[in-house]
């Protein structure tokens, strides 16, 4: 319409002059001789002025062409009004985008308000009201729909034109898409409250300090933790912090400011009920590119009870240690694969040595231990068994002689188990060691003196017997020799007096029964027949004899194992007499085993019911037997300091109970002693 209106007017002024050029020839004739010349010049001054003009609206033409393809080009939504703010121009852009031309957006009268979004239309109708009324500039941020529907968002920009009056004529403005950056920054809003939602409500202390340590922040749980405000903490930073760590608090601080390096302490913080906790106060610095410091990010975490609990362990491990090192035994521990770990006191005194010393200058596991503290005559046992142990974790038991602090050797008793994880895996070694010198040297006195005062007993005993016996025997044999001499003289009489001589010999013989009665009253007091017996039961008689023998198996180390029938039926003993063959059974046994050393020793007495007869067995890992059957021979037997008539008289009290007693091997080693008597009258035979 600006470009019209220019070509009007110059098309006007070109007739004005060609009217005037007419005129001039036309009505001045007289002096056509002076007119004409200056017509002549006037239509070519007219002329060249039109040319000029005409060039300049040319160029006008082309740029405003020029500024038109721009507009419409340009990849925004073009736009003028007039100064009452309907449009009078629109680019494609806003036609192709809304799908509405200029003249549609004036028919509405809304200014194309209606395709904004209606959440942003009163602001926007706002801003554009008060942009025409003040003549400042527009500018706004709002979704406009688009012709399919969507919204997108756009940031619109007006700019009044005034004439020369400085009155309003015309708004141009463009609207550029900005979807992208406004959802963008919308996430990066969502993001930024997302954030500091979870930092205001998260159960951790967070604070934010300036470059140089002053607090910028804190999150609303650190606040309510230690009953402040941000103010209060602002103007004294430190307060909350207990006097005796105030201090050390801000030298560290200080320090790790200038350094520019992460903090890490523990203190004491006043907590908002006036008491103080302790807490872990962490830290670490933003730095930027040029390495300054942007801003400290830290964190406090109240480790009050993790505190307690560290200190409770504390103590204990030093009650712990202060028991182990008065304890009257040596202590130590051991990593799974056998590298000491721990050595009591009493221990590193007893052997005179330290446990870097025991370890060995490259932490060579017990090795070092075994060379220089155990003697050499029991190194390779205990260094093999130490080492099957540690491989397969079974617990360690052995006797072996340690070195003491004065280089003598004293026997100890070592013994250690492991400790495994919830996972089956060897964790943690844990031993004692126990001087048994003294014990070993007074069960040496004991055994002994008990084989003397045996042999001694044994002594008195025959003695006794010897004694006994003859006195029995000596008065019978005497009247059998008197009474046979009287009936020779009797019958070398002159003449032979038979009478008297029969008397004599009756006499004799009478003497001779009593002599043997007396050996059939030794006899029987061997096999101690007679009427002692009455039923009973076996198992009471089997623990019996494992309650004396208690203290005997105990020291001879025999896993002892029984394995009794519970309705084990009565059988008709002497129960004195049975409980003898069962210590008998069971000393034969423990000898048999008294020679092997380091093999385990298997005592294993068993009762059942069989065949309608009770059977006991008693079984052992011994070296075993080699004739079974001879064993039971008077005056028979394999120790060194036995009479051989123990297993005989067993064998005779047996039979006196109508019972059998015998011997066979057992595997994989040892011997099996087993005795059956017959169960008591009225008891059923039931298997």
């Amino acid at each position: 319409m600006f470009i019209e209106r220019r070509r009007t007017a110059a098309t006007a002024a070109l007739l004005l002059i060609a009217g005037c050029a007419v005129i001039l020839f036309i009505y001045e004739p007289r002096t056509a001789s002076l007119t004409r010349p200056f017509a002549f010049l006037l239509s070519a001054l007219g002329a060249f002025w039109l040319v000029n003009i005409w060039r300049k609206q040319a160029d006008l033409h082309h740029n405003l062409v020029d500024a038109r393809l721009i507009v419409e080009s340009m990849p925004g939504l073009g736009w003028a009004t007039d100064a009452q703010g309907n449009f009078v121009y629109i680019n494609p852009s806003v036609v192709d985008y809304v799908g509405k031309s200029t003249d549609e957006f004036n028919a509405i009268g809304r200014t194309g308000l209606e395709a904004v979004h209606p959440d942003d239309a009163d602001r926007v109708t706002e801003a554009w009201l008060t942009s025409m009324r003040t003549g400042t500039p527009f500018e706004s941020v709002h979704r406009i729909r688009r012709a399919d529907g969507d919204y997108s968002w756009f940031h619109a920009y007006g700019r009044p034109h005034r004439n020369q009056r400085g009155e309003i004529e015309r708004w141009y403005g463009t609207t550029i898409d900005v979807d992208e950056k406004q959802k963008a920054q919308h996430r990066l809003a969502d993001s930024e409250r997302q954030l500091q939602i979870l930092i205001d409500t998260m159960p951790v202390m967070i604070w934010c300090a300036a470059p140089t340590g002053e607090p910028i922040y804190q999150n609303p749980k650190l606040l309510e933790y230690l009953g402040a405000s941000f103010e209060e903490i602002r103007d004294n930073n430190f307060g909350v912090v207990h006097s005796d760590d105030m201090a050390d608090f801000q030298a560290v601080w200080a320090d790790c400011v200038k350094q520019k390096t992460p903090l890490s302490i523990i203190c004491r913080l006043r907590f908002n009920d006036g008491t103080y906790r302790w807490n872990r106060v962490t830290a670490a610095p933003l730095l930027g590119e040029n390495g300054e410091i942007i801003q400290w990010y830290g964190t406090n975490v109240d480790i009050e009870e993790l505190h307690q609990t560290q200190e409770e362990l504390r103590s204990n491990a030093e009650r712990l240690r202060l028991m182990l090192d008065t304890l009257p035994a040596f202590v130590w521990c051991a990593s799974p694969d056998g590298q000491p770990t721990y050595f009591n006191e009493p221990l590193m005194r007893y052997s005179g040595v330290t446990l870097e010393e025991l370890r060995g200058a490259n932490g060579s596991g017990f090795a070092p231990m075994i060379s220089s503290l155990v003697h050499p005559a029991d190194a390779p046992v205990l260094r093999d068994r130490f080492e099957q142990s540690f491989r397969s974790g079974e617990p360690i038991a052995l006797k072996y002689r340690h070195r003491l602090a004065d280089g003598g050797y004293h026997l100890v008793d070592c013994r250690a188990k492991v400790l495994r994880d919830s996972q089956s895996r060897l964790f943690q070694w844990y031993g004692v060691i126990v001087d048994v010198e003294d014990e070993t040297q007074a069960q040496t006195q004991l055994q002994k003196a008990q084989h003397q005062l045996e042999l001694a007993t044994r002594a008195a005993s025959l003695s006794e017997l010897s004694a006994s016996i003859a006195h029995e025997i000596s008065q019978p044999l005497v009247a059998v020799l008197t009474n046979s001499l009287a009936t020779e003289r009797w019958l070398e009489a002159t003449p032979p007096n038979f009478e008297r001589a029969r008397n004599s010999a009756r006499k004799a013989a009478e003497a001779a029964n009593d002599a043997s009665e007396v050996i059939s009253r030794i006899k029987a007091l061997f096999r101690q027949s007679g009427a002692a017996k009455s039923p009973g039961n076996l198992n009471g008689v089997i623990e019996e004899a494992c309650i004396l023998l208690r203290e005997r198996i105990a020291a001879s180390k025999c896993d002892l194992r029984t394995d009794l029938q519970r309705d084990l039926p009565d059988a008709v003993i002497d129960k004195g007499l049975m409980l003898q063959v069962l210590v008998n059974l069971i000393q034969n046994a423990m000898d048999a085993m008294a020679t092997m050393n380091g093999a385990a020793r298997l005592l294993e007495i068993r009762s059942k019911r069989e065949d309608g007869n009770i059977v006991v067995h008693v079984r052992d890992s011994g070296i075993g037997l080699n004739d079974t059957e001879k064993i039971f021979e008077p005056f028979y037997t394999t120790k060194n300091n036995g009479m051989g008539i123990g297993l005989s008289v067993c064998r005779s009290i047996v039979r006196a109970h109508e019972g059998t007693l015998w011997a066979a091997p057992s595997e994989p080693s040892g011997t099996i002693f087993s005795f059956s008597l017959p169960m008591a009258e009225g008891e059923p035979d039931v298997q």
